[in-house]
């Protein structure tokens, strides 16, 4: 997301652009998101920030080999409840542009073949949907930073942050930086680099898993995304086998969301008890899973906000201070978000308003680390619920 800001600052023709990265980019979250991308959502603006982010993949896709296919994605209903959110969601979503159609069981199975549709209710197949390489499409908006003019500053840790006359100066392990403006797009480190200002923000790093399978020739690469919200969780193809994750009822925090610099590419211990429900429901409705067995367990920390949905705007009492933070679909909203920012800093406000992702929403009082803690977790659980979107 930082580097996709930083591209349409450069794009909007910002001089100056610094980007410090105390790592390298895609380490933290982004090198092991599963990368699916879904365009429709509950909220008018969500869903324009995903369908912004579609569209520039398919732009950045013409010159630039990110992998990025959007082959369409399958939503389930495999109760009359979810079925009913589609009907009420569909001339919703095709009112926002979003090609979104019902479809029965038989249709559903013809998509996605693997399929077993006992229980199925129907389905939704959106278009222009789809999954995308993380690393490929973050090493593109850096690309395309670079020939902007932008400076990347890696192995370069922010160490603290004062407010200035004009600005802001930034300490950090290879000496101090001033700016006039500064955008904070820290993922998991977020809620620590609020804290170098005094601000609490409400950011916090949970675990998620998924598990990648072992591959089998009936996995093809043109199957859509699917997603069972009733069974709990979500597949892609993974280069001849799927990746499956979901929501877990009981994830974690990670290091009580004070992430520790010196974490970058790497993964946390698995957790099977965890993560055996939803391999168990993924196998119930695509039995090809539990007839291969998995290859291995993803483990990685995410950032998740007190309602699961991101911050993004001018952060709350902080004059030239922006947030992008909290991000749980960060590579789906990566597009949308640094396009929408880079309009907003550079002329004064984006293409379209953006309520659902106030960062001032969530009031004054800020959350202390277990009451943050409870209402993310509780959100995540719920990533899935049902909705009847206005």
């Amino acid at each position: 997301i930082g580097s996709a800001i930083a591209w349409q600052l450069a794009e909007h023709g910002m001089k100056h652009v610094v980007v410090l990265e105390k790592a390298a980019p895609t380490h933290g979250s982004t090198w092991h998101a599963a990368g699916l991308i879904g365009q429709y959502r509950s909220r008018e603006d969500l869903t324009r920030l995903m369908q912004t982010s579609a569209r520039l993949y398919d732009e950045i896709a013409k010159d630039t080999p990110i992998d990025w296919r959007p082959v369409g994605s399958l939503r389930i209903a495999s109760s009359d409840e979810r079925m009913g959110e589609y009907e009420h969601a569909a001339p919703i979503a095709r009112r926002y542009g979003v090609s979104f159609h019902l479809v029965d069981p038989v249709e559903a199975k013809r998509q996605f073949p693997l399929l077993a549709i006992e229980g199925v209710r129907g389905a939704a197949f959106v278009e222009g949907d789809g999954y995308v390489d993380p690393s490929s499409l973050t090493q593109a908006y850096v690309s395309r930073a670079r020939k902007g003019g932008v400076a990347f500053h890696e192995e370069t840790a922010v160490t603290g942050i004062r407010r200035a006359t004009h600005g802001y100066v930034l300490s950090t392990t290879r000496g101090a930086i001033s700016c006039r403006r500064l955008v904070v797009a820290a993922g998991v480190w977020a809620r620590k680099i609020g804290r170098m200002l005094g601000q609490i923000w409400p950011a916090a790093a949970l675990e998620h898993q998924y598990a990648v399978t072992v591959k089998h020739p009936e996995i093809g690469r043109d199957l859509p995304a699917l997603r069972d919200p009733d069974l709990n969780f979500y597949a892609k193809p993974d280069v001849g086998a799927l990746a499956i994750g979901g929501w877990e009822r009981a994830t974690v925090p990670v290091c009580n969301s004070a992430m520790p610099a010196s974490f970058g590419q790497e993964l946390l211990p698995e957790n099977l008890d965890r993560l055996a429900p939803i391999l168990e429901a993924a196998g119930q409705r695509i039995p090809l899973v539990g007839q291969i067995g998995l290859k291995t367990v993803i483990n990685g920390p995410i950032p998740v906000s007190p309602d699961g949905e991101p911050m993004l705007g001018p952060a709350p009492g902080m004059p030239d201070l922006w947030l992008a933070i909290g991000f749980t679909s960060g590579i789906a909203a990566s597009g949308g978000a640094g396009k929408l920012l880079g309009e907003w800093i550079i002329g004064g406000q984006p293409s379209f308003p953006l309520p659902s992702l106030d960062p001032a929403r969530f009031g004054a009082t800020p959350l202390d680390d277990d009451a943050l803690h409870a209402r993310a977790v509780a959100a995540y659980a719920d990533y899935y619920a049902l909705s009847l979107p206005s």
